[in-house]
């Protein structure tokens, strides 16, 4: 995960000012570093098999996150 720009920077504050709530939850969540640490260990772990437990659910139930349903496949 790239490093966010530095808060305190004139520029930085004025676009946080602007933002939503979404915006500016996503904004603190992702300069945290114990989720960073998170992100970054989810990102390099392989994939799940299908029908496993995903490391995802827990992260997002810790995080309070919450992902869109992935439409299921035509049959």
């Amino acid at each position: 995960m790239a490093e966010p720009p530095d808060w305190r920077l004139q520029t930085t504050e004025r676009a946080l000012n602007r933002l939503e709530r979404q915006g500016f939850a996503w904004e603190f969540l992702r300069r945290n570093p114990d989720y960073r640490s998170d992100y970054d260990r989810l990102r390099s772990a392989p994939a799940s098999r299908p029908g496993a437990s995903l490391p995802h659910r827990s992260a997002a139930l810790q995080w309070g996150l919450r992902f869109p349903a992935r439409p299921r496949l035509a049959r």
